[in-house]
């Protein structure tokens, strides 16, 4: 056996240990054994916040978009679908680098795709985010503040990722499975925690009219991250996604739409607490959910373009929530190597991402 064979079966043992793990515990959740335990917004032991800094590291491309090409983004550890690493052509190596908010602080992220036999692919992403430079105001006099005797701490959030996808060909569509096991690492000052999430992700592609079609479901059960003091648990998240491409060479290239659901599940859109007008504190914040209408999968969803001219140059644009993106691509040496970049909105300073892919030659070339 090979030295990469023997990784990629290490992969799919630990990656399906993993969610097995996983989906087990979403039977006996509930002490019964029956049922799934999905969160309600402030349920003890559920952090609303446990993995938003996750979103830092997304891809510029697919920020570029807006997160919204779930359908057919499978780079990251956050918002990629697992099942996509067995679409993958030829060994792909990714650097991506974020600077938010006017270099307030940066992430950066390294990501691996590769073959794993005739049907089967993997994914590995590192990624690493510091915010540095926050100042610690616990136990200050607030009439002190400009007395310079305030401290300042970092925080970081490391993740490794790794996934395994496999694509079975049939008559109708290219469908394709696939399951991730995350590994984090937090630090908040002199505090620190590590924790463990599974996601599993599947996709079918429709070669008549090239539609694809997706579903995530990220933290399985729940992510966990464990500090010193107790167990922080986090939330679960389901989300669809659609794309549709067309190439046509009228426009010397081909263009695709995106769409991707809020969270079906937790604190995106569809379970997001609303804005209420009374602050009194016996009221209770007002919640979001499906229930209330369908139309909210459409007012809150992620919606993105993209436009690719002759395989070389690609123009993006992304929408959602009442934010935008916009980004582009380059393509060179017959798709051998490429960069990406991209600018997201945001009333506080604008963010740029980007990054630089090398491909190596492979069996779709």
């Amino acid at each position: 056996m090979t030295g990469s064979g023997l990784v990629c079966r290490v992969l799919r043992v630990v990656i399906c240990v993993c969610c097995v793990w996983a989906v087990c515990a979403v039977y006996a959740a509930d002490g019964d054994g029956g049922g799934f335990d999905v969160p309600a917004i402030g349920a003890s032991g559920v952090s609303v916040y446990g993995d938003m800094a996750a979103e830092a590291v997304v891809s510029p491309r697919s920020a570029a978009l807006s997160a919204s090409d779930l359908a057919v983004n499978g780079f990251g550890p956050v918002a990629s679908n697992p099942s996509l690493a067995a679409r993958c052509k030829a060994p792909e190596l990714t650097a991506a680098y974020s600077s938010y908010y006017g270099g307030a602080f940066g992430a950066s992220a390294l990501n691996y795709t590769g073959r794993a036999g005739k049907s089967g692919g993997i994914g590995v992403t590192a990624a690493y985010l510091l915010i540095p430079d926050i100042e610690d105001t616990r136990g200050v006099d607030i009439e002190a503040l400009d007395d310079g005797d305030i401290k300042a701490f970092s925080a970081s959030d490391v993740w490794v990722r790794a996934a395994y996808g496999h694509g079975v060909k049939t008559g109708y569509a290219d469908i394709y499975a696939g399951a991730a096991a995350t590994f984090r690492r937090r630090g908040i000052a002199e505090a620190s925690a590590y924790g463990i999430g599974a996601d599993i992700g599947v996709m079918a592609f429709f070669e008549k009219p090239s539609v694809y079609a997706a579903l995530l479901w990220e933290n399985v059960r729940y992510g966990t991250v464990k500090w010193k003091e107790y167990t922080e648990e986090v939330p679960q998240h389901l989300r669809a996604s659609l794309a549709f491409e067309r190439s046509d060479p009228y426009i010397y290239g081909r263009i695709a739409v995106f769409y991707t659901s809020p969270d079906m599940l937790f604190n995106e859109g569809i379970n997001a607490q609303a804005d209420t007008s009374d602050r009194e504190e016996s009221r209770k914040p007002a919640v979001r959910t499906l229930s209330d209408g369908a139309g909210i999968l459409f007012t809150a969803g992620r919606y993105g373009v993209e436009y690719v001219i002759m395989n070389t140059l690609a123009l993006r644009a992304g929408f959602s929530g009442g934010g935008y993106s916009m980004g582009a691509g380059l393509t060179l040496f017959d798709g051998r190597a490429g960069a990406d970049i991209c600018y997201i909105g945001h009333e506080l300073a604008g963010s740029v991402k980007v990054s630089v892919t090398y491909r190596w030659k492979g069996s779709g070339d």
